[in-house]
């Protein structure tokens, strides 16, 4: 758990997008690895910090100066142990106490929930702890890091739970690679794009997101479905009981009612062929531009 040169660069720019930082909650008290020198230069090239280097004072490993320098003017942090001397001592694995709830203006996870085994209660504990309007900001692993923790995370996961369903959006999302290449790709919602995000590459990929909660709903009412599944249960549903406008209008209905699945799925992959643009990319092998796009930030 910490915040290298890469991480240090999303907390920056999370600044301009709105987070604040003055209440902060960091799962596990998180080492600092970016240099001074990073964090210099994140203040120049953002603009977005309160304080500046001379400031505050870097007494240890943790990370406490680097977000008073973000402008936290409260910063906690939550822990199974007291081994580092985290300022609340709790199970992630279990529900929080009522009174840290709507708490805290910004949650951030630097790669501390992949190692809890209950994931969905204590992804559930941040945005319950988050008060409105706060931010929840993940920094976690996403391809080729088996053995790191319990789980590696796909975008869909986090679109699927930081959504309005929630009380949540998620305002930007990217893959990069955590040793610090300065390559950012930010990430379409499997959703709107109609289909898969997939990667398959050879370096390991960490995904970084910032999510806003909009509103107090009860979290996990209704359990996430993965979107592409989703639409085939409508479309079949829609069939079922004929309802044409659930089907996206007559022509879409008729090409699903008459057509067999076979026929459908020749069509959609002769589709994916000629249609879907495929980028050969150092960083990320081969993907569809359409979900992974190059930017900077």
């Amino acid at each position: 758990m910490g915040i290298s040169k890469t991480d240090c660069r999303l907390l920056f720019y999370s600044g301009t997008v709105g987070v604040d930082f003055k209440n902060t909650l960091t799962l596990g008290r998180q080492n600092l690895y970016a240099s001074i020198k990073d964090i210099q230069s994140c203040i120049e090239k953002y603009k977005s910090g309160k304080l500046a280097l001379a400031q505050v004072q870097f007494t240890d490993e943790f990370c406490e100066p680097l977000f008073k320098i973000l402008g936290a003017e409260h910063i906690d942090s939550i822990d199974y142990s007291a081994y580092q001397n985290a300022t609340l001592i709790h199970d992630l694995n279990f529900p929080v106490p009522e009174n840290y709830k709507n708490r805290y203006s910004c949650v951030v996870d630097g790669g501390t929930i992949e190692h809890i085994f209950n994931f969905p209660v204590a992804v559930r504990n941040c945005m319950e702890m988050l008060a409105p309007d706060g931010h929840y900001i993940g920094i976690t692993p996403a391809n080729n890091q088996m053995g790191h923790g319990f789980y590696q995370f796909s975008p869909e996961l986090y679109f699927r739970i930081f959504s309005e369903d929630n009380g949540f959006r998620i305002k930007k999302m990217f893959v990069t690679l955590p040793a610090g290449d300065e390559v950012w790709y930010e990430v379409a919602d499997p959703k709107s794009v109609k289909s898969r995000g997939t990667i398959i590459n050879s370096y390991p990929l960490s995904l970084m997101f910032i999510a806003e909660k909009i509103a107090v709903m009860p979290v996990f009412s209704t359990a996430p479905q993965q979107s592409d599944y989703s639409f085939a249960w409508n479309t079949f549903e829609s069939l079922e009981k004929k309802n044409v406008s659930q089907s996206g209008g007559y022509t879409k209905y008729l090409y699903r009612k008459l057509l067999p699945v076979r026929v459908r799925t020749i069509f959609r992959n002769i589709h994916d062929i000629f249609r879907k643009e495929k980028v050969d990319t150092k960083e990320l092998g081969t993907i569809n531009p359409e979900h992974f796009r190059k930017t900077e930030i």
